[in-house]
């Protein structure tokens, strides 16, 4: 794997690790920071690690985790949230681009993921907004979708309906096993789902990112949220045990400790500039009533979550061209488009069941 794709898989882990998850240790957090500062360290011993095996393991469950946590999304949220949101990442976007010396558009690029990320760690509660799905689908997309025919848009959009299709071909497989086997198995069903999902479509050069976002969307309408005959037994949108998230843990700091990264003192200027401005959006949160950041005030070991965040990002993010300009704008274009697709297709699914309920009610 080549330096970026390691950086961004890092950060990646990062934000997902530093998510409230039920059942994590206060020590955690510790370890996070220990990760992190391993970066800092160069490795005694080199490991030649299998990432395209961690990537096939790793990324189909925070997909399937964020994707079944994203059917919760608020879709209606403050305007000042969305004036907060843009603040912060032209913040950011000044920080790299005056102080890292990092060309426009990539420094836009920056900001925009930055403070996606930023949002997600700072959630508080079930409901997130699409401001958090942008920068973790956006990571996803360039870890994953390389080998897809960006160069070909017929293709490339042929690649995701292609994707969406064997989600739904597998949802449907799915429904007719869960029909057959105690309700105690469905999560592991739903999750056998996800990873099926996601390797088929790797298999067969479709997007992969699609076929899981459809195929849990898809799932959801059909059996969780409209169980018929029965009360359904809702998987966990969030890990719902320690060992799930200690295996993540410590695959990051293993992967922290086999990174060596060389700080300038322009890197750690950018450092505390990032302190600065997580700070500044923080009080300007809480001034504005967001719940996001009011929790910040009472309890310190979210204010450090945040820092952790930006120190991360900041010493972690790829500075240099191996990001094409072409792919990192597709990446982003299509972080907005697939839960578009998605909301789309869950649309079309509760039409599709309302007009089913409505001619049930007629014909009794």
């Amino acid at each position: 794997m080549a330096g970026y794709e390691h950086a961004l898989f890092l950060l990646l882990l990062l934000g997902f690790l530093l998510l409230d998850h039920p059942g994590r240790h206060q020590a955690s957090l510790y370890l996070i920071v220990g990760g992190l500062l391993l970066v800092l360290l160069p490795p005694i011993v080199s490991f030649k690690i299998p990432w395209d095996l961690i990537l096939a393991l790793v990324l189909p469950w925070i997909l399937w985790q964020n994707a079944r946590h994203w059917l919760h999304i608020a879709r209606n949220f403050p305007r000042k949230e969305i004036y907060l949101w843009l603040i912060t990442a032209l913040g950011l976007i000044l920080i790299v681009a005056f102080i890292g010396n990092i060309p426009w558009l990539r420094a836009i690029f920056f900001g925009i993921v930055a403070a996606s990320l930023l949002w997600q760690v700072s959630r508080h509660g079930e409901i997130s907004n699409p401001l958090e799905i942008i920068g973790p689908l956006t990571l996803v997309f360039l870890l994953v979708e390389t080998s897809l025919p960006l160069d070909a848009p017929t293709l490339y959009f042929g690649s995701l309906f292609s994707g969406a299709g064997i989600g739904i071909a597998l949802v449907i497989l799915s429904i007719a096993v869960i029909k057959k086997v105690p309700p105690k198995y469905e999560s592991w069903i739903l999750l056998g789902q996800v990873y099926l999902a996601y390797w088929i479509a790797l298999a067969l050069n479709a997007s992969p990112i699609a076929a899981v976002l459809i195929s849990v969307v898809v799932f959801a309408e059909f059996h969780y949220t409209h169980l018929e005959a029965k009360e359904a037994i809702k998987a966990s949108s969030q890990l719902d045990n320690r060992l799930p998230f200690f295996i993540l843990l410590t695959l990051f700091i293993f992967t922290a400790w086999q990174t060596h990264q060389t700080l300038t003192l322009i890197q750690w200027f950018e450092v505390v500039l990032g302190f600065c401005t997580g700070l500044l959006v923080s009080l300007l949160g809480q001034r504005i009533g967001l719940l996001r950041f009011e929790h910040l005030r009472s309890n310190w070991r979210s204010s450090l979550k945040l820092g952790l965040f930006l120190f991360g990002i900041f010493i972690l993010w790829p500075r240099g061209s191996e990001l094409g300009p072409v792919l990192i704008w597709i990446a982003l274009g299509m972080a907005v488009f697939l839960p578009v697709l998605s909301a789309i297709v869950l649309a079309a699914l509760r039409d599709l069941r309302i007009q089913r309920n409505e001619k049930y009610m007629d014909d009794f």
